[in-house]
């Protein structure tokens, strides 16, 4: 009775009045700061400091490969065991590895790259235990009628850290030394990690909790391949993310600095215009998403919203001057979150509670991993003659054929709610 009474109180708070929620999002918010600054500092160091362009790749593919697979170990880990508590180890661990790069900053001349090669790693490991336990953690602590609006207030704050990191830590580098400023984002991880200790998990899992505990690790893995693959739904949604980062992520992220310079004939302030209203649209499309709270349809909008953004990147690559390619990289940045935030609340919605971790982190693996396919593949392109703008064109009309052959071959998809 206590429980349903609970549960009643839940769905009728708002998000920001509920202090589990306020708590995991602002965690989320220093995590992701976290993560964008130190990547901004390494890579800073690498090239200012060590003049060492060339190596800084090394450092890169260490800290992005290692996180790859700490995420399919921490959707494990947490399905098996408290959320809470992983979240906690991912802060403190990171904390104290910034804490002990100070200390070499403070006292080597000049930190060797293989310091922070290695050092990258370990960032990536415990880093990548963050997102599978967060995303299991909150269909626990909201109700299901809040999940869409949930994620939005999520991914919105992650696109504001992701872009406002860098320029934070660009700006005060230029006033603090890097050993300071280290410290500084080691001691927001380490509150950030003792808050996380606070947030109440809605009870009711624990019979889950026990029945996992009897499965070995290994056991457990397999098992959230086999569940994510036999479920027509799961299926359909893990396709989606592989076809919409192999297709977009290289032409557009890797080819936009390209496409502003050899296509637009631009300068630097021109493509600091376009990345900006491409984040600029991302943060719009959250807070619009997370606004109409969309609940109904959400399969066959997210199938709508990728043709849509397909025929976005068609668009964009036929575009020959500035003022037109800004609207129009304005409109694929919004249609980003519009298209993830659905799909990550059907996820946490149709997944039983007890495989969540491992489902999200299976996903959002197979994301990041052809995310480097996209971009060598691109590359390649690049390398035998073809422009970008063809690249793009050409990245666009797999995507639409997907988005297809999807809408017809899995109408589970089309439609869940």
């Amino acid at each position: 009775m206590e429980q349903v009474k609970a549960n009643e109180e839940m769905k009728h708070t708002p998000l920001f009045r509920s202090m589990s929620f306020v708590t995991l999002w602002v965690a989320t918010v220093v995590s992701s700061l976290s993560l964008s600054m130190f990547m901004f500092i390494q890579t800073w160091y690498v090239v200012d400091e060590l003049k060492m362009e060339a190596s800084l790749g090394i450092v890169m593919i260490c800290l992005t490969v290692s996180r790859m697979f700490s995420m399919i170990i921490g959707g494990v880990l947490a399905d098996k065991s408290k959320q809470t508590k992983i979240m906690f180890l991912s802060d403190s661990s990171r904390a104290i590895l910034l804490l002990g790069l100070a200390i070499a900053f403070l006292f080597i001349m000049e930190v060797p790259i293989w310091v922070l090669a290695i050092n990258a790693a370990f960032f990536g490991v415990f880093g990548g235990l963050f997102e599978p336990a967060r995303d299991s953690l909150l269909p626990k602590i909201v109700q299901s009628e809040q999940l869409t609006r949930a994620n939005s207030l999520i991914q919105g704050a992650i696109q504001v850290a992701l872009f406002s990191g860098p320029l934070l830590a660009g700006l005060l580098i230029s006033i603090i030394s890097y050993h300071v400023l280290l410290i500084f984002i080691s001691l927001l991880l380490g509150i950030a990690g003792l808050s996380v200790l606070f947030i109440r998990i809605n009870q009711g899992s624990s019979q889950e909790k026990k029945q996992n505990d009897r499965i070995s690790f290994i056991q457990q893995l397999k098992e959230g391949f086999v569940y994510t693959w036999e479920k027509p739904l799961l299926r359909a949604l893990f396709t989606i993310t592989v076809i919409t980062n192999l297709f977009i992520s290289g032409p557009l992220m890797m080819g936009l600095p390209i496409f502003v310079e050899s296509v637009l004939k631009g300068d630097s302030l021109d493509f600091s215009f376009v990345q900006g209203g491409f984040t600029f649209g991302m943060i719009a499309g959250s807070i619009i998403i997370g606004i109409i709270n969309l609940n109904r349809n959400r399969g066959a909008y997210a199938l709508y919203l990728i043709a849509l953004q397909g025929l976005g990147m068609l668009l964009f690559s036929q575009v020959k001057i500035i003022e037109i390619a800004i609207p129009v990289i304005i409109l694929i940045g919004m249609l980003n979150p519009a298209i993830n935030i659905p799909l990550i609340s059907l996820v946490q919605t149709y997944t039983d509670k007890n495989k969540v971790g491992r489902v999200m982190s299976l996903i959002r693996t197979g994301s990041l991993g052809l995310i480097p396919l996209s971009y060598a593949i691109t590359s390649f392109l690049l390398g035998i003659g073809i422009k970008i703008n063809v690249i793009m064109a050409w990245s666009s009309l797999p995507l639409l054929i997907s988005v297809t052959i999807l809408f017809i071959g899995f109408p589970i998809m089309r439609k869940a709610e």
